[in-house]
Parts: C-alpha cells; structure tokens; sequence
C-alpha cells in the first residue's frame, strides 16, 4: 500500500535525481537518447535532383559511420535534410528552418548562387556552414561560412597549365557559358584570364541564360571562329545539350568544361560519343588511388551503397561527393574536440565549431584538404577525359606527370 510517508520518499528521489542531471549540464532526456543535429541543404528534386541523391548518400554514409563509431561523446548524430531544389531563396529559407531545428552545422548548400547567399546568413545567425561544393570565388565568409572545395580561382588556372602540357599547340579558343548562375558567370570570366596568361587568343566570350535549350545558333557562332579548341562553363544539364549540338554540328576539337560538369550524378553517363574530346577539371575519379587505401576504401563503399540504395545512372560518379562526407565528418570530429554531447545546447554546440573552423588549417580526411585564408579549401586540380565508353571520368596524365603547383588565386 502507497502511503503517504512513501509518496514523499519517492519524490524526493525523483528531485534527488533531477538535480543531479542538472549539475551535469541538461534534461534528463539528454543522458538517455539525445541526439546531435546535423543539417544538409541539397537540391534532392529540380534541374539539379541528380546531384543532391548522390550527394545525401555520401552524408548518410558519415552519419551512419559516426554512429557506428559510438556517436559524438556518446551522443548519436541526426540528420536533417533539406530540399532546396538548387533555388537561391529556398536556400536561405531552409538555413534559417535548420537554425531553428537546432542543428549544430549545416553542410551545403551545393552552387554558387546559393552559397553566395546563405553565406552571410550563417554569420549573421552565428550558425557554422560548410559548404563542399560551389565554385565561386571570394563568397565564402569567416568565421561561420567555410568552403572546403577549391573554388575555380584555382582550379581553372592550375588546370589551365595542365591543358598546355596536354595540346601544346593550342593558340586560339572560344569561351562560352552560363552568364546567370554565380559560379558559370565567373568561370567563362576566368577561362578567358587563363588563357590569356598563357599566351592563348580568346576569340570570343559568349553567355547564354539558364534554362537555355536551343544552343545551335552558339554552335554555328563558335564553328564560325574556327577555334582550336571551345572552353565552356556551365551546370549539367545545360552543358550537355551544349556539347551534343557541337557534336551534331561537326565540331571535331578539344571541349574543356571546369568542374561543373565533373560534378553530379548524370552527366557522364548520358554524354555518349560527344564526349569523345571532352575534358573537365577534377581531383578524384573512380579509379583505383595507387598508394591511397583511405580513398580506394572510400570509393568501393559509396559505389555499392549507392547502387544499392538509388536509381541514378550507372556506374555511379564518384566526383567529389568524397568532400561532401569529409564535411560532416569534420563537422562532427570539431563537435567531439569540443566536448559536445546530447547535452549541450545548440548555441554552445556550433560555438564549438566555429572555434574549431577558426584555427583550422588543414584537414586530413578522404581528401587531404589546405584552408586558405579566405575560407576556402584548396586541393589540386588536375585535367580529367572522359570516356564515353565507360561512362566515367579518367586522369589524362598519370601521376608523376600532373602538375603539383598550387596556383596563386586568380584575380579578375
């Protein structure tokens, strides 16, 4: 029988043991089951849907091997994902809805346009973003907004130098792309200043808008100049309809595209013979890593669980979805530095990163990552072909002939 000299006994016991929970810092939910949010901005529908599936299976993949390795301090980690479909207001939007689900970091989102406006928000809200795609220069904004992907300020002049090695007697070209998307829009800009510090005549820049499907009237316009060689910058989609008219066109010479086509989950596979003497800038490929166990172990595992798990095209472009685990996982790595658990607040959680951001300069993960000053990674660029045959994207020069000389960042 419960009486009352037991009731008080009992709840005595029970404040006894609140207390004690609240000297350790929080809720006595957050010591049975608490876990620590994650977010991810990725365009998982839309023109770039492709690109977010593939992405979301490489997080997926760190949150399970987070977990898998007992969580951040004891705490397992939650992942709250977010469709943006690659729209700039979306972007923001969902940013702000991570925030307030009390998300310790937010990885994403994916192009420019979308990362040049998130960026400052992160700031302003003092939430950490990482961003492991978007190519951009000089949008990236310390202390909260990181990018670890090299931005094309690099990656196109040290591929530039690799394409001199590769078609010595190139001498006259034409620069086209996408004049409305951030990253495109700076990229044709950027192609153009390359070639010209090497010595190469640019005949003619030529934009076109997004959303552009009808591109023989530009294939007539570049076969006009008779180029040695047509450079482009543009998302996916775009691109490809752009080297298929060249193709129907009769144009039989080097196309060199920057890391936008590398990226995603379609492109190489849907090229076909237009891809005979296409070229991208790169850093990964599914091709074995001699030497590199971390990243062979890496590409064996997202090939199959991919596969197994999505409809995309195969075989599955590894690309730089790589980066997008060594996000979260470096995310997660500066939470557990810190001395975060399922009981700490949100607040304290992402100080803990952006402390960690702060004072990082390298990071050792899939890809051996250098942070520049301005709050972008770099990684070496390198000229990959594609092979039509294959459906994949393959190193031109082997390993002891690539270029290992980090470009100064190029200023237009």
């Amino acid at each position: 029988m419960l009486t009352r000299r037991h009731l008080l006994a009992s709840t005595s016991s029970v404040l006894a043991s609140s207390a004690a929970v609240a000297a350790l810092g929080g809720p006595a939910f957050a010591q049975s089951g608490a876990t620590i949010k994650i977010g991810a901005i990725l365009p998982s529908s839309g023109i770039l849907g492709s690109y977010g599936i593939l992405y979301r299976s490489a997080i997926q993949m760190a949150v399970e091997d987070i977990n898998a390795a007992g969580g951040i301090n004891g705490a397992k980690v939650e992942l709250l994902a977010e469709d943006d479909q690659a729209q700039p207001n979306q972007s923001v939007l969902l940013f702000r809805k991570l925030v307030n689900d009390g998300a310790a970091f937010v990885v994403g989102p994916v192009t420019g346009t979308s990362w040049e406006n998130t960026a400052p928000i992160a700031n302003a809200m003092k939430v950490p973003a990482i961003c492991w795609t978007a190519l951009k220069s000089g949008i990236s904004r310390k202390p909260y907004a990181l990018r670890i992907h090299p931005p094309n300020d690099t990656m196109i002049p040290e591929g530039m130098a690799e394409i001199k090695k590769i078609i010595p007697n190139l001498k006259r070209i034409v620069v086209v792309g996408d004049e409305r998307e951030a990253s495109t829009s700076e990229g044709i800009k950027l192609w153009a200043a390359a070639a010209k510090a090497n010595g190469i005549e640019v005949l003619e820049t030529i934009g076109f808008q997004t959303g552009t499907t009808d591109f023989s009237p530009l294939a007539i316009k570049v076969r006009g100049h008779n180029p040695d060689a047509l450079f482009f910058s543009a998302l996916g989609p775009p691109a490809l309809a752009l080297v298929k008219e060249m193709e129907t066109q009769g144009f039989d010479k080097p196309m060199v595209g920057d890391s936008t086509v590398w990226a995603g989950g379609s492109f190489i596979q849907a090229v076909g013979s237009a891809g005979k003497n296409l070229h991208t800038l790169g850093f990964s490929t599914n091709e074995t890593w001699v030497g590199n166990d971390k990243y062979n172990n890496y590409v064996q595992r997202f090939i199959k669980r991919t596969e197994e798990t999505t409809n995309l095209p195969r075989p599955i472009n590894v690309c730089n979805t790589s980066l997008a685990y060594d996000a979260v996982m470096m995310g997660a790595d500066l939470l557990r530095k810190g001395g975060v658990n399922g009981s700490t607040a949100p607040a304290a959680a992402r100080d803990a990163v952006k402390n960690g951001l702060d004072g990082l300069k390298k990071y050792d993960g899939v890809n051996a990552i250098t942070m520049r000053d301005s709050g972008d990674g770099h990684i070496q660029a390198h000229v990959l072909k594609a092979a039509p045959e294959e459906k994949i994207w393959k190193f031109v020069l082997p390993p002891d002939q690539r270029l290992n000389t980090p470009a100064t960042p190029m200023k237009l």
